[in-house]
């Protein structure tokens, strides 16, 4: 986890930086605090033997304060030498900074440098001013090496570092687990459970103990979920709903369309019926031989099969199918919906005609009750649009086209129906609500509004479209695109 380790590593690295910077100058202070003992110690030893060597020089003469800084100096570890004042300053080798600190010796201070001697070694040089009772001042020259200054500051060095890796170590241990357990885990937990959401998951099982935000996001979960479950209830209640309403909706329209066919229909059975009550009729008069007699009941018997059959198609029109995606002859479809509409169109002086693309394949997967009311709604809106007779074109083709027709991504193959008929076609303003449930251009008692709605639904729910076109007394064209594959999704 990219997070974990980001902030695990910010915070370690921000407290070796605080403990590495408090030890820092713990050294400074503890090195600095060494070398002013080390002034201080070389300061009080070169006051002590300043005031013997002033009493001696004045009382025993120069030669013997010297010996006695000779023995000071072979008796100790600090290197004791006389000097004169005016030499000392007197030496322009020296640096402008050291010659000025060496003429505060002359006006009777304590001065302490840091030199180099032999062989490049460091040392620390004290000057003590001595009062030997002549006109040159002297002063006692008092030379420390600075080695233990480097050995303590090693020393001290080492001792930081080992302190600052021991706490970075032991707070790196506690910060770790208490990441881990306080953030690391909650979130691997929030983060599975974010993952089986997505997957539909929505059992409100996430428990993590505590009062930090972590706790709160993961009862904010919790809540989230079980909205979401009654949410999910409500929209499949209200799709069920939505599905039913949309069953009844279709139903009711082909029970319309079927009002509409048996006007015509009722015609085409009064015909039969008169063979049928004329027939009957001379063999009850009893005028008939034999012969005549079975020729009149094998017309009754053909014209009575007619009328079933009239019969079985309304009954088949009107019945609410299950649907059921199968493979379906789009050809046989559209003749028997010719069939069906026979006596309406003939009544309106409308003729059909079918054309079929060589080598076109009319064959695909689909609900064929479905489409049937598709084809219906649609050749029955063209018969009504031509009141004075005409004829109603349908051809069927197949097309190479996109996904759908707002989509670009990929291509495959559609059947294309095309209805074209020679009525008063659709003007601009209502073509863009001709899909629209309820809205119809037709006299009351006529159409319900419904139909094209219908046609539009079903066709999508098939993965497909329809496109009208349409000018005013020039016909209108509807061209209706199925998936020769049903989509996947």
């Amino acid at each position: 986890m990219k997070l974990f380790y980001h902030l695990f590593g910010y915070l370690l690295f921000g407290m070796i930086l605080l403990i590495g910077t408090d030890e820092y100058f713990n050294f400074l202070a503890e090195v600095d605090q060494f070398e002013k003992d080390m002034v201080s110690n070389a300061v009080q030893n070169g006051r002590s033997i300043s005031a013997m060597i002033g009493h001696t020089w004045q009382v025993s003469g120069e030669k013997k304060a010297k010996e006695l800084i000779q023995d000071a100096s072979n008796s100790g570890t600090i290197g004791v030498t006389w000097v004169w004042v005016d030499e000392l300053v007197a030496d322009t080798t020296r640096p402008m900074s050291e010659q000025k600190t060496l003429q505060k010796v002359a006006a009777g201070e304590t001065v302490s440098l840091k030199l180099e001697g032999v062989e490049s070694e460091k040392y620390l040089y004290t000057y003590v001013p001595v009062d030997v009772g002549e006109e040159r001042q002297g002063a006692l020259e008092l030379r420390q090496p600075l080695l233990p200054l480097k050995k303590f500051t090693r020393r001290m060095a080492d001792r930081d570092s080992f302190i600052t890796a021991v706490l970075a170590l032991v707070c790196g241990l506690f910060l770790y687990y208490f990441i881990y357990w306080n953030i690391r885990l909650p979130l691997n937990r929030l983060t599975e459970r974010a993952r089986r959401i997505g997957q539909g998951d929505l059992t409100a099982d996430l428990d993590i103990q505590g009062s930090d935000e972590l706790a709160d996001l993961a009862r904010t979960m919790n809540d989230m979920c079980a909205s979401l479950i009654i949410a999910r209830e409500k929209i499949k209640f209200e799709y069920d709903a939505r599905l039913k309403t949309l069953d009844q909706l279709r139903h009711t329209e082909r029970l319309s369309t079927f009002g509409l066919i048996s006007a015509g229909i009722a015609h085409e059975i009064g015909t039969p019926l008169n063979v049928v009550d004329g027939r009957a009729k001379m063999i009850m008069r009893d005028e008939l031989n034999e012969a005549e007699i079975k020729e009149c009941a094998t017309i009754i018997k053909s014209q009575a099969e007619r009328m079933t059959n009239i019969i079985r198609q309304l009954l088949d029109f009107t019945r609410r199918p299950r649907q059921q995606i199968a493979e379906e002859n789009i050809i046989l479809i559209i003749k028997q919906i010719f069939q069906l509409l026979y006596p309406m169109a003939s009544r309106q002086r409308v003729e059909f005609m079918l054309n079929r693309e060589e080598g076109a394949e009319v064959t695909l997967k689909a609900d064929g009750a479905q489409i049937q009311q598709v084809l219906i709604n649609l050749m029955m809106n063209s018969i009504q649009a031509m009141p004075d007779g005409g004829s109603v074109s349908i051809s069927v083709s197949n097309e190479m086209l996109p996904s759908s027709q707002h989509s670009e991504d990929g291509s495959r193959s559609y059947l294309k129906i095309r209805i074209v008929d020679e009525g008063e076609g659709i003007c601009k303003e209502d073509l863009e609500h001709i899909f629209t449930p309820f809205f119809t251009t037709k006299t009351i008692g006529t159409g319900t509004g419904l139909g094209l709605s219908i046609a539009h639904g079903i066709v999508e729910e098939h993965g497909g479209w329809i496109n009208v076109e349409s000018t005013v007394r020039s016909g209108a064209c509807f061209s209706i695109y199925l998936p020769m594959q049903p989509s996947e999704s």
